[in-house]
């Protein structure tokens, strides 16, 4: 059975993950240097150490790596004030889950006070439990950590969890922590893998409801 449903929130209740790139691409032009795409898209459910570490790897400069990095979340948070859009289905979904009992909660790579901020701006912060963010782990997604703080903060088993997510990092980590695992593809087009990975690839969250109840009925 699926008693709880944890929500990545980056590229799966809000579109950020474009403002993200917006931000990557600017910072690049201004510090004159370039972060290709598919290096952007590496970074999608890793934390803030991690990510720096990977810029670095890349650029071969920790420091211009560091500088990248908070450059692209200054664009990145002022152009949230403005360009930051609830994805579709977002409100419908928590509706329906919480009328059919899910016990809702957030598991995000971003930290706290950007979490806050975001659920906040669109009205649905207190539609969770909880919320677990990237700078409460050690290692983010693809690492199953931030979801096993997430279960226990509900005190709930990781295989009555339903995992939802936009990126194959997220997905990854749901699995790998033992999760029902729904995703909701965003800029990162799903793989074979994530097929295999995920109880369902849906085309948006108004999806969601159904869905779950059509694989937690099939599980019981």
């Amino acid at each position: 059975m699926i008693d709880a449903v944890i929500f990545d929130m980056d590229g799966t209740l809000v579109d950020s993950e474009r403002l993200g790139f917006t931000g990557w691409r600017e910072a690049g032009k201004r510090l004159g240097t370039t972060i290709p795409d598919d290096i952007m898209r590496s970074f999608i459910g890793h934390n803030a150490a991690e990510v720096v570490a990977m810029c670095t790897d890349y650029l071969g400069d920790a420091d211009l790596a560091q500088r990248i990095f908070d450059l692209h979340w200054d664009i990145r948070r002022e152009r949230t004030t403005t360009d930051l859009t609830l994805l579709p289905g977002v409100h419908e979904a928590l509706s329906a889950l919480k009328a059919a009992g899910m016990r809702l909660a957030v598991c995000t790579s971003s930290n706290r006070p950007i979490t806050e901020s975001n659920l906040s701006r669109f009205g649905i912060l207190d539609a969770f439990e909880s919320i677990t963010c990237g700078d409460e782990v050690e290692r983010g997604k693809p690492n199953p950590q931030i979801y096993a703080i997430a279960a226990q903060k509900l005190g709930v088993s990781p295989d009555v969890c339903a995992v939802v997510e936009d990126s194959p990092n997220g997905v990854r980590a749901g699995y790998a922590a033992g999760m029902t695992v729904f995703m909701v593809p965003n800029v990162i087009e799903p793989t074979q893998e994530m097929v295999e990975k995920t109880a369902r690839i849906l085309g948006t969250l108004h999806e969601l409801p159904a869905a779950i109840a059509e694989v937690a009925g099939a599980q019981g």
